[in-house]
């Protein structure tokens, strides 16, 4: 499993500059012709979108501004930033996770990446660049650190379980090829934050586990983060 596909930012090719509608839309649509997509009424996406919307309710109560939730039919754990407030996961995420929180926090975690206007930023040369087609993954881990810790921020004040960021990258450790630095770095930074380590207790919707279900069936044999985590 490749642990860079847990956050960082996607754009369509650009390593400078806000992203605008136009190109998140751009970008989304060259992912469309790459990878087939939930339609946006399946069960999984719906849960995904559900999820999403209670997360961006923390932080646009209002809903001055558009957000999309798409999902990837694809096996790897993934969780991808657009900007413009479009984000994508892959089925195999919603597989790899253990409860609805831990989803959550990989949505937060994206979320924040929007929130705190990493894609304003030019990506430092030290970024890991990875290029997927015609979009390009940047890898750095000051803003997956930042990331990190505005997601529990979300996550608290959406009412999932805070501890669901660390859980989930503990669980990115256990599986196989998981462990680096980066990771560890991200679970100590993690550990120095208090409401991290609160625990709140929750119990996944019938929707999320419907979905977690479906996705579990349609990939078979391979049954997600119960294979590797603990």
């Amino acid at each position: 499993m490749s642990t860079w596909l847990f956050g960082g930012l996607l754009g369509g090719g650009a390593d400078v500059g806000c992203v605008s509608d136009a190109q998140a839309d751009r970008t989304m649509q060259e992912i469309r012709q790459q990878w087939p997509l939930r339609p946006s009424l399946d069960p999984v996406a719906v849960a995904v979108q559900d999820l999403g919307r209670r997360l961006t309710r923390t932080v646009d109560p209002q809903r001055q501004r558009r957000w999309e939730f798409a999902v990837v039919r694809n096996l790897e754990p993934s969780a991808f930033a657009l900007g413009g407030g479009r984000f994508v996961v892959s089925d195999g995420l919603v597989a790899f996770v253990r409860s609805e929180s831990e989803l959550a926090a990989v949505l937060a975690h994206e979320i924040a990446h929007q929130q705190l206007d990493h894609f304003c930023r030019q990506a430092p040369r030290s970024a890991e660049r990875i290029d997927l087609g015609g979009v390009t993954q940047h890898f750095d881990l000051k803003t997956e650190l930042e990331a990190d810790a505005k997601a529990v921020d979300l996550l608290t004040a959406a009412g999932f379980d805070p501890q669901a960021m660390a859980a989930v990258l503990r669980c990115l450790t256990q599986a196989p090829g998981g462990s680096s630095p980066q990771l560890a770095k991200r679970l100590n930074a993690l550990r120095a934050i208090p409401a991290a380590s609160t625990s709140r207790s929750q119990t996944d919707s019938p929707a999320f586990r419907r979905a977690r279900e479906s996705v579990q069936e349609d990939l078979g044999e391979w049954n997600g983060g119960e294979t590797v985590c603990r």
